[in-house]
C-alpha cells in the first residue's frame, strides 16, 4: 500500500524543532554525492522511523537509485524546491505507518529537498565540466582544420568557481531560504550582465560555477571582474543600513585536468586561496 505525501515548505515542519531540523539541513548539506546524501538520508529515516529501504527517481536527469530492502508498505514524495520538480523519494516499511510517522517522513524528506537540489546542481556541473575537459583534450590531441571562429582551436575552457562572502553568516542569521535568495539573485545578475552566460549554475549552498568555453585562464581573469563588478551592483538592506554584496572567486583551466573532480578541485584550491586573503579577491589556479 502506498500513500502520497504533498511535502510541506521547510517554514511548515512540525515535528522536528528548530535546532534538530537546522543540524539535519547542515548534516545533509554535507554531502554533494547525491548517493552519499541519500545514504545519509536513508539513515536518518531508519533511525527516527523503521525504514529498511530509499528509492530515489529523478527521470528527468536518468537517476534511479535504490537503497536498503523492498517493504509491503511505502509512502512517496514528490520533491519540488523553488518551482524545480527534483523528483520523488520512496520510502520502504516493513509494517503499516502510523499518522505520525507518516508526519514525520514528509518532514524529513522536506528538509532533503535543498540538500537534492544541490548534490543535482553539483552532478549536472561534472558532467558540463566532463564535457568541456574531454573536447579540451580533444582539441590538442587532433588539431581541427582551420575555421572563421571567434575561439581559436585548443583553447581551454576554464571554471570559475564564485562564493558569496559571508554566506555563512548572512544564513545563521536570517535563514537558509533568504541566503538561497540572495545566490539566487547574484546567479540572475551575472546571466543578465553576462548576457547569455548558459553555463553559469549552483554547485552547492553557496557556490556559483561559470563556464567558459575555449577561454584561456586570463580572458577568464577579465571575465571575473566583471562578475566582480556585476555583483557590488547588488545592495543587502536590513532596514536601517546597505552593504554591498561581494564574492571571492576562483579559477582553473580544464585543459590540464584528468578528469571534471580534478577541474573543480583546482577551481575550488584557487577559491580558497582567495578567500584566504579577505573578501572580494580573485585568484588563478597555479599562478604563484
Amino acid at each position: 500500500m502506498a500513500s502520497i505525501r504533498k511535502l510541506k515548505t521547510s517554514q511548515s515542519i512540525q515535528f522536528f524543532d528548530h535546532g534538530t531540523a537546522f543540524n539535519l539541513v547542515q548534516a545533509f548539506h554535507r554531502h554533494l554525492e547525491l548517493s552519499d546524501l541519500l545514504q545519509g538520508f536513508f539513515a536518518q529515516a531508519h533511525t527516527l522511523l523503521e525504514c529498511i529501504g530509499v528509492r530515489y527517481q529523478n527521470p528527468a536527469d536518468h537517476i534511479d537509485m535504490e537503497l536498503g530492502q523492498h517493504g509491503p508498505h511505502t509512502t512517496q514524495h514528490k520533491l519540488d524546491f523553488q518551482d524545480a520538480n527534483l523528483g520523488e523519494l520512496t520510502l520502504q516499511f516493513p509494517s503499516t505507518v502510523s499518522e505520525h510517522a507518516l508526519a514525520t517522513a514528509e518532514d524529513l524528506a522536506a528538509l532533503v529537498m535543498s540538500p537534492i537540489n544541490n548534490a543535482l546542481n553539483h552532478r549536472r556541473a561534472l558532467l558540463q565540466i566532463a564535457e568541456a575537459v574531454v573536447d579540451s583534450q580533444a582539441q590538442m590531441e587532433t588539431p581541427e582544420p582551420k575555421r572563421a571562429s571567434a575561439v581559436k582551436t585548443g583553447d581551454n575552457d576554464t571554471l570559475v568557481l564564485i562564493s558569496l562572502d559571508g554566506f555563512t553568516e548572512i544564513r545563521d542569521r536570517d535563514g537558509s531560504e533568504w541566503a538561497q535568495a540572495l545566490v539566487n539573485t547574484m546567479q540572475d545578475q551575472i546571466r543578465e550582465g553576462l548576457r547569455g552566460a548558459d553555463g553559469v549554475f549552483q554547485i552547492d549552498d553557496q557556490m556559483l560555477a561559470l563556464l567558459l568555453p575555449g577561454t584561456t585562464s586570463d580572458a577568464a581573469l577579465e571575465v571575473a571582474k566583471k562578475v566582480r563588478a556585476l555583483i557590488s551592483r547588488l545592495q543587502l538592506g536590513d532596514g536601517i543600513a546597505t552593504s554591498q554584496l561581494t564574492a571571492c572567486m576562483g579559477i582553473a583551466g580544464t585543459g590540464a585536468s584528468e578528469n571534471a573532480e580534478q577541474a573543480l578541485q583546482q577551481a575550488r584550491a584557487a577559491l580558497q586561496a582567495a578567500q584566504r586573503d579577505g573578501n572580494n579577491n580573485i585568484e588563478i589556479f597555479g599562478a604563484n
